[in-house]
C-alpha cells in the first residue's frame, strides 16, 4: 500500500543571489530559492529557470551539494562556500 503526503504548495522566493561576478550583462547567473516544505532548509539553485542543482543544510555539519544529476560535490561550512561548489565544478 502506497501512502501520499500532500506537501505544502508555496515556497518562498528569496530572489536572484549571484554567487559569482561575471563580466558581461548577458552571462547567467545562479538563482536560489528557500524552500522551507521540508524540514532541513534547502536551497534549490536554478539557471534561467533550470534547475541545476541544490544545497542542503546538514545542521552542525555543514551544507550537502548535490548536482541536477545527482552528483555529490561534498559538505561545506558555509552556505556561501556551498554555493560557490557549483561555479567550481
Amino acid at each position: 500500500m502506497t501512502t501520499l503526503i500532500e506537501a505544502p504548495r508555496t515556497a518562498t522566493t528569496t530572489g536572484p543571489m549571484p554567487i559569482a561576478s561575471t563580466t558581461t550583462n548577458d552571462a547567467p547567473h545562479l538563482d536560489w530559492e528557500t524552500v522551507d516544505a521540508v524540514q532541513q532548509q534547502v536551497w534549490i539553485g536554478r539557471v534561467r529557470g533550470i534547475f541545476v542543482g541544490m544545497v542542503e543544510s546538514r545542521g552542525a555539519d555543514g551544507f550537502a551539494v548535490t548536482t541536477r544529476l545527482g552528483r555529490r560535490l561534498g559538505l561545506f561550512p558555509t552556505l556561501e562556500e556551498a554555493q560557490d561548489a557549483f561555479i567550481k565544478h
